[in-house]
């Protein structure tokens, strides 16, 4: 029987990881969240930062990522609440 723990929680996150968590979270809050690389996505999700919302009304879609409460809590802390969209 193997003695890993799958639901252990994810690694800590690097300097560079906190940047484009949040920089990538504010695209998520602006709805411009098409084009980030799925790489990046599962880090937001393993950290439970965000989460894939179904059904949701979007042209050509079903589905969407959104910000869990941690996710905006995390945004908070880092001062960073405040989105520019457009």
């Amino acid at each position: 029987m193997s003695s890993i723990d799958w639901h252990a929680a994810p690694p800590m996150m690097t300097d560079d990881q906190r940047r484009n968590a949040l920089a990538d979270m504010e695209l998520i809050a602006c709805g411009e969240e098409l084009d980030l690389p799925w790489r990046r996505v599962r880090i937001l999700l393993d950290h439970k930062l965000a989460v894939v919302q179904h059904p949701v009304l979007t042209a050509g879609s079903r589905t969407s990522l959104g910000l869990t409460d941690r996710g905006l809590r995390f945004m908070d802390a880092a001062g960073a609440r405040q989105t520019n969209c457009a």
